[in-house]
């Protein structure tokens, strides 16, 4: 108590005490990321041979072009670092090689009759083709100074880099290929490849004819594949493999009746509203706009849409996975096809709805005619060259908008104005065509989707926390899972800014696990003692999954070896087939007769027609071994990607004469070299490149 009372008398003592423990926590966590990042690095994502990329510049860029980007904030962020680091490779190439990009060819970029990839994608009108009139009028705004606003700028300041660096890529491009010569023995050799023909039968024998167990890998296996492919899993970076088990949150079925019961409170005022579209708009319904035959309603309902009156409420009945109320609005026979003529100004023209008006004007007073009109202002090209006209087309073939004034509300030779997502439309229905003559309907639906609750998600992850109290290492969590019937997936290579973790997709949830798994604290047979929530991946607020990760094994940047092998499970599946074949290849005596072969293996005799050296594909082992045989020749077994082959070449290869003129063929080889320099260059030059990546730290 004496205590007690000093400190009520002495107040500033304790608050003292608490700012000094407080400033001494920041310092030390300012200590910390000092050390962690050097002053340099503070605003540093990373380095393009000594060139910082900055944060400020990636975030800009993020916001300008990505604004309205439907892709995960990971992919987007992912494609601008390519983005970023591949301009910097392109400038300081070009810059060696002196290319460049002066004001007047970038202007031609822009404007002119052969703009830019990236222009003619960015500026595409409704019809697919390059908004002329939208870039016609930026250029003037900006050559007559009107060009102000602050986020245009710098929009096109920032599109004008990525017109400079993709045309100084297409000049680096165009340098390397015109300096390509394919010799007349590469010509020939084409030639043959694509001429040479032969039809032969074989045997596939799967590697799934031994198990597992009859093939136990050791080190000399993964030596004997490294030392035939030595390159094939070396390393530009570090990689993480982990093994994981997913425990899915599914609801039960007090979660469904609870659903059920909240879509059913909603059945009164449905069938009483004095406006449906507001009552369906405030419960996040569904008000269809379309009439739709037996055919394309609900299977559950359908027959009751077409009987019961009209204002009726059906329901709460089960569709998929959500509890569904429906209300019959209207129900009428419905034209099977109709056709129609139109003109559209697309969106991008703020003048669109004035347009249209004064076009539809203009037909309306009989001072010109529709088709005429059509064909000078309609940016629809495909029914623009023929007056407007669609031709016939089917219910439902349109949008919304424009469907439903020419099979519901428009009447034959009246115009009307329409918006779309495309624009502004003037139309005019030409004809109706009732054929079947079905009753359709036109419905209102509300829906609960069935979600588990609080107390559903609690009891998963639940079962996730005791699964990590007793899993402490690799083992453990193996023998576990095995106890608990739970499967374990096992991780690709991860590197240290991926985000997409095997079935459970791209996502910040994914990158979660990532980074505990890159964490330095982090080791190999360390279990992940935080459970990862993945939230439904279609938009539910609710956890879907409950993760529990352990770090297999960590691949070091470099040259593989027979550890890299072991941890890379799509390495150890090659070396796993290889050993099968072999296993295989050793049981398969002296063969005679295919059909006898195919018998012993339960298998059966395929054959292949008119093969070339060009269609090896994935075997190009069975497809070089069968041109080396003469016709009736049977092979011995080989080793494929697919399975053990043994091959029988059922036709003579006919004797080719060499044409004396091989251009055609030249030319063959010098595009394919071409396309593979234009797909791969920049990747090499990537792969060359000193990059120091930073972004783990941010992202």
């Amino acid at each position: 108590m004496a205590l007690i009372g000093t400190i009520r008398k002495n107040g500033w003592i304790l608050i003292a005490l608490m700012t000094l423990a407080l400033g001494g926590f920041i310092l030390m966590e300012i200590i910390s990321n000092s050390q962690r990042n050097s002053a340099g690095d503070v605003n540093s994502l990373g380095k393009v041979n000594g060139t910082e990329i900055k944060r400020g510049e990636f975030d800009d860029y993020e916001k300008l072009v990505y604004a309205n980007s439907k892709s995960s904030t990971f992919q987007v962020r992912s494609q601008i670092w390519d983005y970023f680091v591949e301009r910097e490779i392109v400038n300081q190439e070009a810059e060696t090689l002196g290319l460049g990009v002066d004001g007047e060819e970038l202007k031609e970029l822009e404007f002119g009759l052969n703009p830019s990839e990236v222009v003619a994608e960015r500026f595409k009108g409704a019809d697919g083709q390059i908004n002329r009139q939208q870039l016609a009028g930026i250029k003037s705004a900006i050559e007559g100074g009107q060009f102000t606003d602050p986020m245009n700028r710098a929009y096109w300041a920032t599109q004008e880099k990525e017109i400079i660096k993709d045309r100084l890529e297409s000049k680096i491009i165009g340098l390397v290929t015109k300096g390509m010569y394919t010799p007349s023995w590469q010509a020939e050799m084409a030639y043959r490849e694509n001429n040479e023909r032969v039809d032969f039968a074989y045997v596939r024998i799967p590697f799934d004819k031994v198990t597992d167990a009859e093939a136990p890998l050791t080190d000399d296996d993964y030596s004997s594949y490294l030392q035939q492919n030595p390159h094939l899993y070396d390393q530009n970076e570090a990689l993480r493999v982990v093994n994981y088990v997913s425990f899915d949150v599914k609801p039960t079925a007090d979660d469904s009746l609870a659903s059920r019961d909240m879509i059913g409170k909603l059945v009164d005022g449905l069938r009483n509203t004095k406006s449906d579209s507001t009552f369906i708009a405030t419960n996040n319904g569904i008000l269809e706009d379309a009439y739709k035959t037996k055919a394309a309603l609900p299977p559950a309902i359908a027959d009751t849409l077409l009987k019961l009156p009209l204002g009726t409420v059906i329901g709460p009945y089960l569709d998929g996975n959500a509890w569904t109320i429906a209300k019959i609005l209207d129900r009428k026979v419905v034209a099977d096809s109709a056709r129609a003529r139109h003109i559209l100004i697309p969106k991008s023209n703020a003048n669109g709805e004035k347009i249209i008006d004064s076009l539809k004007n203009l037909v309306e007073t009989g001072k010109a005619r529709f088709d005429s009109l059509a064909v000078k202002n309609s940016t629809d090209g495909g029914s623009a060259v023929k007056g407007g006209d669609l031709g016939w087309f089917p219910l439902n073939a349109m949008v919304p908008e424009f469907n439903a004034v020419c099979f519901y509300t428009g009447e034959q030779g009246k115009l009307y104005k329409v918006q779309t997502q495309f624009g502004w439309h003037l139309i005019e229905v030409t004809g109706r065509k009732f054929i079947k003559n079905e009753s359709s309907v036109k419905a209102a639906y509300i829906s609960q989707r069935i979600e588990p609750s609080e107390a559903t998600q609690r009891a998963i992850k639940d079962r996730a926390v005791a699964f990590v109290q007793q899993a402490k290492t690799l083992t453990d969590f193996t023998t576990v899972a095995t106890q608990q019937n739970l499967k374990i997936e096992t991780s690709t290579g991860l590197k240290i800014n991926d985000f997409t973790l095997g079935q459970l997709g791209a996502n910040e949830y994914a990158r979660e696990v990532v980074r505990w798994a890159f964490n330095d604290k982090t080791k190999v047979d360390n279990v992940s003692q935080e459970v990862f929530g993945f939230r439904d991946a279609n938009g539910g607020y609710f956890d879907s999954h409950y993760v529990v990760a352990a770090l297999k094994g960590i691949v070091s940047k470099g040259s593989a070896n027979v550890a890299t092998l072991k941890t890379l499970p799509e390495a150890e599946a090659k070396v796993r087939a290889q050993k099968k074949g072999e296993i295989l290849k050793g049981k398969i005596t002296t063969v005679t007769d295919l059909q006898l072969l195919a018998t012993q293996w339960t298998a059966k005799v395929d054959t292949a027609k008119g093969s070339s050296m060009m269609q090896a594909g994935g075997e190009p082992r069975v497809i070089g071994t069968v041109f080396s045989l003469a016709n009736g020749t049977i092979s011995g077994p080989i080793v494929g990607s697919g399975g053990v082959y043994v091959v029988q070449p059922i036709t003579d290869k006919p004797a080719l004469q060499t044409p004396p003129d091989l251009s055609l063929f030249r030319r063959q080889m010098s595009s394919t070299a071409a396309t593979a320099i234009r797909t791969g260059l920049l990747a090499s030059m990537r792969k060359r490149a000193d990059l120091y990546d930073n972004r783990n730290r941010f992202f």
